[in-house]
């Protein structure tokens, strides 16, 4: 099981571990988990003090992941539960089982590992807001692993390149974290809504549903809106994109009339030098509805159907970038005043807000003094939340309206719509996006599905048309969605930018891959590519064409362990000791520069090795990979060791370890 450690000092050890010491430490903080990381911790230390090492093998992976999640599912039953961007039961048993990882691969030795599976500890962890002292714990982690690099990685001997690689290593560690955390932080509302879906047996009110009605519930929740990116629209940020139109109401769902649905219309044609355009790339599947502008005018890329409320119906439009012609200002054309029916409400509603109604529109006469009259009350007087309870005396608008209570934008857009309906005013309830992450390094805007949202038209006899009204109150409606922090500086701008770009090239790919790859063959930068690489490989080619047929002809051997050894062989050296052999140079010459430069410890070292590899390479001898494994792990020790202490270490060579002298054949190298 395990066995004493006598080639790495107990303090490198300790050093080794700090990286997973301190993500143990920050989950514990995070999540008040100590009743889990704290044993871990005593463990290791009791570990590296006592010399043991466990061998790492897949089998042990299992049982400590499994054992881990075991402790995590325990623990759910006799201490709080952790907080978490999903529930409790999922988390608390993933987090037990990265424990239980981060401890047999610390205590293996497999520190790249263990630091793998301490960043993902790591960025589970960092999704508690604000948590004090998080940045000192996470900064802890990082100067963990740069004092691996100083104290135990023989950093300062490796010189600029050396600290160039550790430095890119480091960043990469900490930015997989943050990345982990991003990344988890997107997926959260995906996963709680399927977590909602199964857990009460009914749909969120969003995605396919939302689309086709809009329910008004007394008690309701809506997932925290995800970072998934939908659309990319460039050009002028659009206020708002219009995907669907609500114009029955019977009291408890929103949903579009039979005659809006039959009807069809035709997109108005604008002047020369009176319209913008957007160009729009669709990333992800929007069911049916192309989300677009008030006022649009045409589209090039695609035949929309436009349906009645100036909707626009399209499919297969997942990955095709579009240009959308709209005219200046988000305004919808001109049309007949609508019949009764987008006044009507069930008779018990209508007598329920209509007090409700005059009390707050006042002495306002026109349909647009009443709908900004309502507009305001909403905005001053109203909190947003994605947690509704309307449970109380009366329907859940009145109740919401009449108390002030917390609701999120289809509540708001419903009471307003319904409020107006009482007062005769033709009203309707809309969906689709309020996008506000814009690149003003790029001038694009990425539509995520947090930005989903809900508003009322209002038809203003005065214009002839319906105009646009948003209730939602939206400083409390940004913190609730997290959403407060000022736009990103240039550098956020850059690596949004660079996103933006592959999540478009990656939409193409998936949803037309034929087009892609039709688009790249005829394109000219490709063949000049394609061309100046095979001209540079010919180059090469006759450059080094002697010494790579050489190289090529020093691989034949048949066993793959024992080439990887060797391989391994030549990476310690060029690593720990900084000696490359040339191609004419033979084991014994190289073996010759290393005793000069490192001393007998490690030459005798490095002769040992090569006795057995060639024992096994030319004669078939007994030794194993095991065995060559260990003197590599040896030889890496002995180089780790201030100079002054390898001269009193190391073994005796054999006698087979001086070669046969400058006639002795030279090894592979891979």
């Amino acid at each position: 099981m395990s066995e004493p450690h006598g080639h790495i000092s107990r303090g490198a050890r300790l050093i080794e571990l700090l990286p997973v010491f301190a993500a143990l430490v920050l989950h514990a903080v995070a999540h008040g988990r100590w009743l889990v990381c704290a044993p871990a911790m005593v463990v290791m230390l009791w570990a590296v003090l006592a010399g043991v090492r466990l061998d790492y093998t897949p089998a042990r992976l299992l049982l400590a992941g499994a054992l881990g999640f075991a402790v995590g599912v325990v623990m759910l039953g006799v201490s709080v539960p952790p907080t978490a961007p999903f529930p409790p039961s999922i988390f608390g048993p993933v987090c037990g089982a990265l424990v239980g990882l981060c401890v047999l691969c610390g205590l293996g030795r497999n520190r790249y590992y263990a630091w793998t599976y301490a960043c993902l500890l790591v960025a589970l962890s960092m999704r508690v807001r604000a948590l004090p002292g998080m940045a000192w714990v996470l900064g802890a982690v990082v100067l963990s692993v740069l004092l691996v690099a100083f104290v135990e990685g023989g950093f300062l001997r490796t010189g600029l390149r050396g600290a160039v690689g550790f430095g890119v290593f480091t960043v990469l560690l900490v930015g997989l974290a943050l990345l982990l955390a991003r990344t988890v932080a997107a997926s959260e509302g995906l996963l709680m809504d399927a977590v909602y879906r199964m857990t009460s047996g009914t749909g969120s009110g969003g995605g396919a549903e939302f689309q086709s009605q809009v329910d008004i519930r007394s008690i309701s929740r809506i997932p925290r809106g995800s970072e998934r990116a939908l659309l990319v629209v460039s050009g002028a940020r659009p206020e708002r994109l219009r995907m669907r139109v609500f114009d029955a109401f019977d009291g408890e769902r929103w949903t579009t009339s039979a005659a809006l649905a039959k009807e069809r219309l035709t997109l108005p044609s604008g002047g020369a030098g009176e319209e913008r355009l957007l160009a729009l790339t669709v990333l992800a599947p929007l069911g049916a509805w192309l989300p677009a502008p008030a006022g649009m005018r045409g589209v090039d890329g695609a035949r929309p159907e436009v349906q009645g409320g100036w909707v626009m119906k399209g499919e297969g439009l997942e990955g095709t970038a579009l240009v959308l012609h709209a005219s200046p200002e988000e305004r919808l054309p001109p049309e007949a005043a609508p019949g009764e029916s987008l006044t009507t409400l069930p008779e018990e509603l209508k007598a329920e807000l209509r007090p409700l109604a005059e009390a707050l529109t006042g002495k306002a006469l026109t349909a647009r003094e009443k709908a900004e009259a309502l507009e305001t009350y909403f905005h001053h007087h109203f909190e947003y939340s994605l947690d509704v309870n309307l449970k109380g005396e009366g329907s859940p608008l009145a109740v919401l309206v009449r108390e002030k209570r917390a609701a999120y934008c289809t509540y708001f857009a419903s009471a307003m719509a319904a409020l107006l309906r009482t007062q005769g005013v033709p009203t309707r309830v809309v969906g689709g996006f309020a996008p506000e992450e814009r690149n003003t390094l790029t001038g694009a805007t990425l539509v995520r599905e947090r930005d989903a949202h809900a508003w009322v038209e209002v038809y203003l006899a005065d214009e002839g048309r319906f105009v646009a009204f948003d209730p939602t109150p939206w400083r409390s409606r940004d913190e609730a969605l997290g959403l407060t922090q000022g736009p990103p500086g240039l550098l956020g701008n850059v690596v949004g930018a660079v996103g933006t770009f592959f999540r478009k090239l990656g939409a193409a790919l998936r949803y037309h891959p034929m087009d892609q790859l039709r688009a790249v063959g005829s394109s000219p930068v490709f063949w000049a590519l394609l061309t100046a690489g095979a001209l540079w490989r010919w180059w090469r080619g006759r450059r080094t064409g002697g010494r790579v047929k050489a190289g090529r002809g020093a691989l034949d051997t048949r066993d793959a362990k024992l080439a990887a050894a060797y391989a391994r062989y030549l990476r310690t050296l060029k690593r720990r000791a900084g000696l490359v052999p040339a191609p004419s140079e033979t084991d014994d010459e190289l073996l010759s520069r290393l005793r000069a430069a490192r001393g007998d410890a490690v030459a005798d070292v490095a002769a040992e090795f090569l006795a057995h590899y060639r024992e096994a390479r030319y004669r078939g001898g007994p030794a194993g990979p095991a065995r060559w494994t260990e003197l590599v792990e040896r030889l890496e020790a002995v180089l780790r060791l201030p100079v002054t202490d390898r001269r009193s270490s190391g073994p005796t060579p054999s006698p087979a370890s001086t070669g046969s002298g400058p006639g002795s054949p030279r090894a592979d190298r891979p």
